[in-house]
């Protein structure tokens, strides 16, 4: 009979491995400061667009009927 002496491989550890994957993973999740600027851009032209629409319902007055001077002011 051969000796059977089990030679174990070097190989990278599962644990490690996974632990590695998570934190890259986490790294390419965070945010820069360009896609905070991106998201706070897209955010206030939904709100542009949200008071543009309010302002069409509300029957469009226009800043020069805001400041007629027909409401009683004399000279």
């Amino acid at each position: 009979m051969t000796n059977t002496v089990n030679h174990q491989v070097p190989r990278p550890r599962k644990f490690r491995r996974a632990l590695t994957t998570v934190f890259a993973w986490m790294e390419a999740m965070e945010s820069t400061s360009f896609d905070y600027t991106l998201d706070r851009i897209e955010r206030l032209e939904r709100e542009i667009r949200q008071i543009k629409k309010e302002q069409r319902q509300s029957g469009d007055t226009s800043p020069v009927d805001a400041h007629d001077n027909s409401a009683g002011l004399e000279h």
